[in-house]
């Protein structure tokens, strides 16, 4: 009886163990995905803004330079909203192909009922 306890304790925290893995790994995931998205877009709002500050400089309107401003950083800003969105799904992504067939089924109903003792 001890032995078919312990042996079902261990079964329950390796099971417990392999749901935090796979949860650790979707979230480490998913925050690639966050940082790295960041990163290409801020390399590129950068880059962009180098190009028309240059232009600026070799005697572009304050206008057009005021514009451009504009537009660029509100395309950045909307790319960096998104990446939350983005991070999310990524994650919910992760967990769905980390979940074991046999995790989505029901459990089966347990036939002995558990007894405080006295």
């Amino acid at each position: 009886m001890a032995q078919a306890t312990a042996s079902t304790t261990n079964e329950e925290v390796r099971s417990i163990m392999l749901e935090l893995a796979r949860t650790e790994l979707a979230a480490v995931g998913s925050a690639l995905k966050f940082w790295g998205d960041w990163v290409a877009s801020a390399d590129k709002y950068t880059q962009q803004l180098r190009a028309e500050i240059d232009k600026a400089d070799q005697g572009g309107t304050s206008q057009q330079f005021v514009g451009k401003l504009g537009d660029l950083t509100r395309e950045y800003l909307r790319e960096v909203v998104a990446l939350p969105a983005a991070a999310v799904e990524r994650f919910n992504q992760e967990i769905e192909k980390t979940v074991p067939a046999a995790a989505t089924t029901p459990a089966a109903k347990r036939k002995r009922r558990a007894r405080a003792k006295e």
